[in-house]
């Protein structure tokens, strides 16, 4: 009986570790993605508007605001502020790039993705693979069984 609640320590606390490297690979992806968007808005709201998925001018507003939501949301990962809420905008954000993706695949757009990680990147399965695989991540960071290596959790 005792050997039982160690084994579930050490998987809750083995998970915790897991959850603190999803949290930094996360956050480090969309801070590093953020900073070309901030340094050239203009470039991003040509991607944006590639897309041809938001009315004409909203791009310029997204292409302000998106970056910068990206910064927050990765530095409040990685120090352990509002990992709810940062987990939670970063499945909201995976689930939009998800379907813009697929739009501009079923569309047959051959554009950059403008995702801010490799320039010139083309849109493709691999995105939707890369981008569900952070989906799922946060899903698990969102779901963790305790708040460990974490400032203010809510």
């Amino acid at each position: 009986m005792v050997s039982g609640k160690i084994t579930g320590r050490k998987m809750k606390n083995g998970l915790s570790i897991i959850v603190l490297i999803a949290r930094l690979l996360i956050g480090g992806i969309l801070i590093y993605a953020s900073f070309n968007k901030i340094v050239d808005p203009g470039g991003f709201a040509r991607a944006i508007d590639n897309y041809h998925l938001i009315p004409f001018g909203l791009e310029n507003s997204m292409a302000i605001v998106l970056p910068w939501v990206e910064l927050i949301v990765g530095i409040c990962l990685i120090i352990g502020l509002f990992i709810d809420g940062a987990a939670f905008l970063v499945i909201v954000m995976m689930v939009i790039f998800i379907v813009a993706i697929t739009f501009a695949i079923l569309s047959g757009y051959n554009i950059e993705c403008g995702c801010g990680l490799k320039p010139g990147e083309l849109v493709g399965v691999q995105k939707i693979i890369e981008n569900l695989t952070y989906l799922i991540l946060a899903w698990m960071i969102l779901k963790r069984p305790n708040h460990r290596f974490e400032l203010y959790p809510k």
